[in-house]
């Protein structure tokens, strides 16, 4: 059974009211804005609103590479954005097996049209190399699927930029959600990571075509 927390209901609410939400790259965080809701224009330049909002804050993935948050991973790509820690007992066992079909489906387009990024919220935990295995236990270990890891204070700041940040303290309370958008055009959307597949691959190539022109 998965319970839905505060910020799962919060982007679920928002996914009802548009196929494709914009989430806010201007969050005003002076004015403690939620990001969630806010949209910013079609017209904006997204490449500078996003890159002001969105933490540039360096990670380390899978393989023990130093990237950093939007320039490497975010920065004019599709990208889908799941959170899990590898001791999780039952959701993130679930979601990751879900996501495997998602990137099965999408195929080549992993890596060249789509990155897909699994954060850790146990950092002490999940180092590295227990990121490597867990990907290569559900068969994750293509090129273009990132497990990243770093600090707990760089991981919360992330979260709480995408709206999903439930509880600092209790890791079990992480969101089911999977984020998706495109940084190009500041399109961005929310469904639970459990959602059928070939939904999820339907609404990220929609963000994929508009990308390539397709």
């Amino acid at each position: 059974m998965i319970t839905r927390t505060t910020g799962d209901m919060a982007l679920l609410t928002v996914i009802a009211v548009a196929s494709v939400t914009i989430l806010a790259a201007t969050f005003d965080s002076r004015r403690g804005r939620s990001p969630v809701g806010d949209a910013f224009p079609a017209k904006t330049q997204p490449s500078q609103t996003t890159a002001e909002y969105f933490p540039n804050v360096v990670l380390q993935t899978q393989e023990g590479k130093r990237v950093r948050f939007y320039d490497d991973l975010l920065k004019g790509k599709v990208v889908l954005i799941n959170f899990m820690y590898t001791s999780c007992p039952i959701q993130c066992p679930r979601t990751t097996a879900n996501l495997v079909k998602v990137e099965e489906a999408l195929g080549d387009r992993v890596g060249r049209d789509v990155l897909m990024i699994s954060v850790t919220v146990d950092p002490l935990t999940d180092t590295p190399a227990v990121l490597k295995r867990y990907s290569r236990r559900y068969g994750a270990a293509k090129p273009g699927w990132y497990f990243v890891t770093g600090t707990q204070k760089d991981l919360d700041l992330i979260r709480r930029r995408l709206g999903v940040l439930d509880d600092a303290v209790d890791k079990t309370q992480h969101t089911g959600v999977l984020v998706y958008g495109n940084e190009a055009t500041g399109q961005w959307a929310a469904t639970p990571a459990l959602s059928q597949p070939k939904a999820i691959v339907r609404s990220v190539m929609k963000l994929v075509n508009q990308q390539t022109g397709d």
